[in-house]
């Protein structure tokens, strides 16, 4: 798997100024070194281009966050509740993602491309193992 071919597969993430090829080779690197071959098979790299895709997308939200947390801020999860106001108009938004999120995938449920990391990973069997 390298850059060229994830972006073909990944679209999204075909900004190669936003996503330099060398952050996408390293998540693909730390992907194939978590996730065994035997194991993954044929679906082995859809799960590295899921992996890399995940963590592409929290390390962006991370460098992009403006409270001058380094990023914590960015990694304690989705927004449920948003407010804003200018004068006497008011705006406010929130989500709900129980309803699309794994009851046990934890941090996986922080993209959408964690969340089907994680369906794809209960499908081979990782089971007990912890990435």
């Amino acid at each position: 798997m390298d850059a060229a071919t994830f972006r073909t597969a990944f679209p999204a993430f075909a900004d190669s100024a936003k996503f330099p090829d060398a952050r996408v080779a390293f998540w693909l690197s730390v992907g194939g070194k978590r996730l065994s071959a035997e194991r993954w098979g044929d679906l082995l790299d859809q799960g590295l281009c899921l992996f890399a895709a995940h963590n592409m997308t929290l390390e962006t939200a991370a460098a992009q966050d403006t409270a001058g947390t380094g990023g914590m801020s960015a990694a304690a999860g989705p927004v449920v509740s948003e407010s804003k106001a200018v004068g006497p108009l008011s705006k406010s938004k929130s989500y709900n993602s129980a309803t699309t999120a794994w009851a046990a995938a934890g941090a996986w449920n922080s993209t959408i491309y964690g969340q089907q990391f994680y369906e794809l990973m209960q499908l081979v069997g990782v089971g007990g193992l912890h990435l």
